[in-house]
């Protein structure tokens, strides 16, 4: 476990996260840290099917009031619906992890979540572990930071769909978070996500249950899923009306095959009808006994 991460140590208050905009092709974000035969089945279909949607639309109304299942009470939640970054503004790197400290003992516990991360929002993540920067800790400065992390961007990437998430414990319980990324990322991991990923480290850090490995894991699964969160419900929706409309077609193909039978039974009712109403002639047989044997008695 990391030194800074032992239960007991002093939490400075968290001071509110500052977007520092600048001139160039890439924005920076930091911030410091601390602490009837037919009618009867069918309208039994009918009244399952009117149930199913209220059920649906029950539990979707229910998802929507309520802040995500991370299991734990947001500090920042989502207020927008977003869309995955198209796969072709992020090429997928091999490099995911720097961990300068050594704390991570399964980095690929970590890389897990990160993979997560990237597959709910196409922009790929990669998690820095330090306590300085060019040498600097305590009196690292946003720019110096901006700049280090500017070159690191260049250094591992050609696009601009990545992320850098970089963790700096200058001291013991001593922290600075920042979050960089590219122009193209910034259409999924907007201002709003950068402040949820920040709370989501710092609602964490002093949580002495999780290990390094699942504390980090953890920033990047919550991120992902409070980021991507449906807050309007429109994909529980499109999914509910799909559902409808195959159980519509689904009721309407039964409905033409009870009518079909109905069809062929009436048909059949018509007929045996129409047989029984005729009536019934002689058969040639007897026709042929009654010509001979009535006229050989006429004979006699």
């Amino acid at each position: 476990m990391g030194p800074g991460r032992m239960p007991g140590g002093p939490v400075p208050p968290r001071r509110p996260m500052m977007g520092m905009p600048f001139f160039g092709r890439r924005r920076y974000y930091g911030a410091p840290y601390g602490g009837g035969g037919c009618l009867g089945p069918f309208g039994m279909l009918v009244i399952i099917v009117i149930l199913f949607m209220m059920v649906s639309f029950g539990s979707c109304g229910m998802m929507m009031s309520g802040p995500g299942n991370a299991g734990h009470t947001q500090t920042t939640t989502s207020t927008i619906t977003r869309t995955k970054l198209e796969s072709n503004l992020c090429t997928t790197s091999s490099e995911w992890i720097e961990d300068e400290l050594g704390w991570l003992d399964r980095e690929s516990t970590v890389k897990s979540a990160m993979q997560e991360f990237y597959e709910s929002t196409g922009v790929q993540p990669y998690l820095l572990i330090t306590d300085n920067l060019n040498g600097k800790g305590r009196d690292l400065k946003d720019s110096d930071a901006e700049a280090y992390l500017q070159n690191l961007y260049d250094s591992l990437y050609d696009d601009e769909g990545h992320m850098i998430f970089a963790f700096i414990e200058y001291e013991q319980s001593r922290y600075v978070t920042y979050v960089y990324t590219g122009t193209a990322a910034d259409s999924v991991i907007d201002s709003e996500a950068r402040e949820i990923i920040l709370s989501i480290a710092d609602r964490y850090y002093t949580d002495s249950s999780l290990s390094d490995d699942a504390y980090f894991a953890k920033i990047f699964t919550a991120s992902a899923e409070e980021i991507m969160r449906d807050v309007t419900g429109s994909a529980k929706t499109k999914n509910i009306i799909k559902i409808i409309l195959v159980i519509a077609a689904v009721l309407i193909i039964i409905l033409m095959i009870i009518r079909h039978i109905q069809d062929s039974r009436t048909k059949e009712a018509e007929h045996l009808k129409e047989v029984l109403d005729t009536p019934i002639g002689d058969s040639p047989t007897d026709e042929e006994l009654l010509k001979k044997y009535g006229e050989d008695s006429d004979k006699s």
